[in-house]
């Protein structure tokens, strides 16, 4: 019997070839939506068949403001590539246009707004922002020289604003100076995957900079 032909590994496989075909993160309910139009309908089964995928390091659980997003990791991607074939090829259709129907939506529910300023001097300010329910919470400020740039900033910012999201967090919270925890550059074998998603606590910031 093929791997991923059936069962509990059809329905895995499935996320994974859904989420490789998305190209950007998507959120549980996002996930949700596409699978049960192929059929499965019982949200606490595939909740589980998430949990196994994270455990098994093909994909990883990134919060934002309010909610998680989940991101295909570079050993699903290698899964999925090698795999995908495995289901039918109807199943594969189908998912596919559902995707190519709900792209666009997807991407306005994980809402990115920009804003440019023009200065006398001839330069830009523009200000690049991820909200959710309407409050940001990933910004960027910053000037730009010509009116060429800034709108090649804000076409770039349309296409990787959630990656930037993840890998500053991920940057900003990872404890090891060597260590790459971006679920975009994880390798098989990396010791992000042995970990069972709890947190150490987080370190108290200094006097000094809760007063600034």
């Amino acid at each position: 019997m093929a791997f991923f032909s059936n069962g509990e590994d059809r329905e895995k496989l499935s996320v994974l070839y859904l989420l490789k075909l998305a190209g950007f993160p998507l959120s549980r309910d996002q996930i949700a939506s596409v699978m049960f139009e192929q059929g499965y309908e019982n949200y606490i089964e595939l909740s589980e068949r998430l949990l196994e995928l994270e455990q098994s390091a093909c994909i990883a659980t990134i919060p934002t403001y309010r909610i998680q997003t989940v991101v295909l990791t570079r050993r699903g991607e290698e899964i999925a590539a090698l795999f995908e074939k495995n289901l039918p090829r109807s199943l594969r259709d189908s998912i596919r246009e559902c995707i190519e129907a709900r792209t666009e939506a997807f991407r306005l529910e994980n809402t990115a707004q920009m804003s440019s300023t023009f200065h006398s001097e001839g330069n830009f300010s523009t200000r690049l922002s991820l909200v959710e329910n309407g409050e940001p919470f990933f910004e960027l400020n910053i000037k730009l020289p010509s009116a060429k740039y800034t709108r090649i900033a804000e076409r770039r910012w349309s296409e990787i604003n959630q990656k930037l999201y993840y890998d500053t967090l991920l940057a900003l919270i990872s404890e090891d100076e060597g260590e790459d925890p971006s679920p975009f550059g994880a390798e098989d074998g990396d010791e992000g995957a042995e970990q069972d998603g709890t947190a150490e606590p987080a370190e108290q910031p200094s006097e000094r900079g809760a007063e600034q």
